[in-house]
């Protein structure tokens, strides 16, 4: 088995507080992934904290923390100390950590790395699905069981970036998966992923089916109010659900960032790649080949038909270079490698 936990354990000082940093505006699987880190420090014999830069956003992941009891440091104050930083489920280096609290020592993530990673330790698998189910494999790794409430939080993680197990599972995920299901609490992790809405965003909602536009295979949706993400997210995901479509974006255009989610039915063309290469300038983006968010500066909102424009744009890039890959005998393997523009 490879020791990576015991490799970042050895690269800290006992003697000095550890903090998980997830990342900005965190969803299910960075808040499980960070308790589940954060409890395993805490066995190592350090003391460690949760923190994360931005609100949290929906009310799922609020009922979520709540209920298990789950206790982040401000980030206002983390930044403000002395801390071993270990990033979790995001990273500087992925565009999504703006700002590390304390020294950042390590990353662990699944997310594609954009920049070049400078901390002493790196454990980055883009090909699981949950950085939870990462963070799970550090405790078989010290031969440990997590108690029920970590059992679950690191469920309701899996549970979320995997869309129950349909999306983007690899092996490890369905291991971490059968191993926790009967140490927590199903029932919790299942309902608090679920997201909860509020009839207060019919009416946003309604507005959706209403205010689109289609380029080829890709839906641009704009959503006219100052909505929490779970309701772009859940926009994002049943509106791919249109045959006709392969790649979706829903933006509100409305508060002080214009928020967006994208989805793309097979992971190609690359969700995260295209909204980081259309977003920047105007705001920032990333994430993952399946499904990706960003913001974009309302005073640098191109506006919807030439959002789309350049979205179709990259797409139609990702698509020549996926053509020449598979034609070229000494091509790099990853699409990413061919991008040689500076980030």
């Amino acid at each position: 088995m490879t020791r990576r936990f015991a490799e970042l354990v050895g690269l800290l000082d006992s003697s000095k507080p550890v903090l998980v940093q997830t990342h900005d505006f965190p969803d299910h699987d960075a808040v499980g992934a960070a308790y589940g880190l954060r409890g395993l420090f805490g066995r190592a014999g350090f003391r460690a904290e949760i923190t994360w830069g931005g609100p949290v956003q929906g009310i799922s992941l609020s009922t979520m923390i709540e209920t298990l009891g789950i206790e982040p440091v401000p980030f206002e104050r983390a930044v403000g100390e002395e801390w071993q930083t270990v990033a979790v489920d995001g990273s500087p280096f992925s565009g999504t950590i703006r700002e590390v609290a304390g020294e950042l020592v390590g990353v662990v993530d699944h997310h594609p790395i954009w920049k070049k990673i400078e901390c002493p330790f790196a454990d980055v698998r883009t090909d699981v699905g949950s950085c939870s189910a990462i963070v799970w494999s550090y405790w078989q790794e010290r031969d440990e069981v997590p108690d029920g409430t970590t059992a679950t939080a690191l469920l309701a993680g899996i549970q979320l970036d995997t869309d129950f197990l349909s999306r983007h599972t690899s092996r490890l995920d369905l291991d971490a998966h059968y191993a926790l299901f009967p140490v927590g609490n199903p029932e919790l992790a299942r309902d608090v992923v679920r997201t909860s809405l509020s009839v207060d965003q019919l009416a946003n909602i309604g507005a959706a089916f209403r205010d689109f536009r289609i380029s080829g295979g890709i839906l641009l949706v704009e959503v006219p109010g100052d909505c929490v993400q779970e309701l772009l997210s859940v926009l994002a995901d049943f509106l791919l659900r249109l045959r006709e479509i392969d790649f979706v974006v829903v933006i509100e255009v409305m508060g002080g960032e214009y928020r967006l989610s994208a989805r793309s039915r097979s992971g190609f063309p690359d969700a995260g790649h295209a909204l980081r290469k259309v977003l920047r300038g105007i705001g920032a983006g990333g994430g993952h080949p399946h499904m990706a968010g960003g913001y974009i500066r309302p005073a640098d909102y191109p506006g919807p038909d030439a959002l789309l424009a350049s979205l179709a744009a990259e797409i139609g890039k990702q698509k020549t270079r996926a053509a020449e890959l598979r034609t070229a005998d000494d091509a790099p393997r990853s699409l990413n490698e061919t991008d040689s523009e500076a980030d």
